[in-house]
């Protein structure tokens, strides 16, 4: 099974199971990657149409306030992630405050890269601080770059697609490391001169992931390849 089939299974078991939020996040992830199958994307496409039809029908009954999603931030794991794929949709610059407070507070670190990115895509000229295992970095949200427009993330991109070609399947889990890895460094992001390197260590890494130590060769080579290009 590809990484495809493994995500289109993963949304229509969410959408079956009514974890409408959980579906909206991956879909809106994966919609938004600078690459996707033609394929691929239809089926996301009639998924997001399948999942706001179902979303409409139980909207009176089941849209949270932003009171209640705030209150929500301060529960577990998983239900601050739910909390935050819904808040994202939602005008932030109104609830600057609370968000401030639950950032400075270690918050979950998948729901925290997540709220970031959302300050950035809308630009909220505030400035916030987060907490990350004990380290403090600071930021104003309209200072930093969302994940899918962030030129490390898409040079990277691209290197991986291009240096892991025969290997879909390869490809795709490298490429979901680059995802995992961008939204992690958030409020921080890649430079476009950084995508080489990032690609190079998301390919090594799922090669030495997959017992296929023997190929890292080809990915350095690629790499010393790419640099010399750039150099030169």
């Amino acid at each position: 099974m590809s990484y495809y089939d493994e995500i289109v299974n993963e949304i229509r078991a969410a959408i079956a199971d009514g974890s409408y939020d959980e579906a909206s996040f991956l879909l809106k992830r994966e919609l938004s990657m600078p690459y996707v199958p033609a394929e691929f994307e239809l089926e996301l496409k009639h998924l997001e149409k399948d999942l706001r039809f179902r979303v409409s029908e139980t909207k009176e009954r089941t849209e949270a306030s932003v009171e209640s999603l705030l209150r929500k931030l301060k529960g577990r794991p998983e239900s601050q992630l739910r909390a935050v794929s819904q808040l994202c949709d939602r005008n932030l610059r109104s609830i600057t405050a609370e968000l401030r407070d639950w950032l400075s507070k270690d918050p979950q670190p998948e729901a925290a890269s997540l709220l970031i990115d959302a300050l950035a895509e809308q630009e909220v000229g505030e400035e916030f601080t987060v907490v990350r295992g004990g380290v403090e970095y600071s930021f104003y949200g309209d200072a930093v770059t969302p994940v899918a427009k962030s030129g490390g993330f898409r040079t990277a991109f691209r290197l991986i697609t291009e240096w892991l070609q025969k290997d879909p399947s390869l490809s795709e889990m490298a490429r979901s490391l680059l995802v995992q890895k961008c939204y992690n460094a958030l409020p921080m992001s890649y430079d476009a001169e950084e995508g080489p390197v990032l690609a190079k260590d998301c390919c090594e890494a799922v090669l030495n992931s997959m017992g296929l130590e023997t190929r890292i060769p080809e990915i350095e080579a690629a790499y010393k390849e790419e640099t010399d290009r750039l150099l030169s």
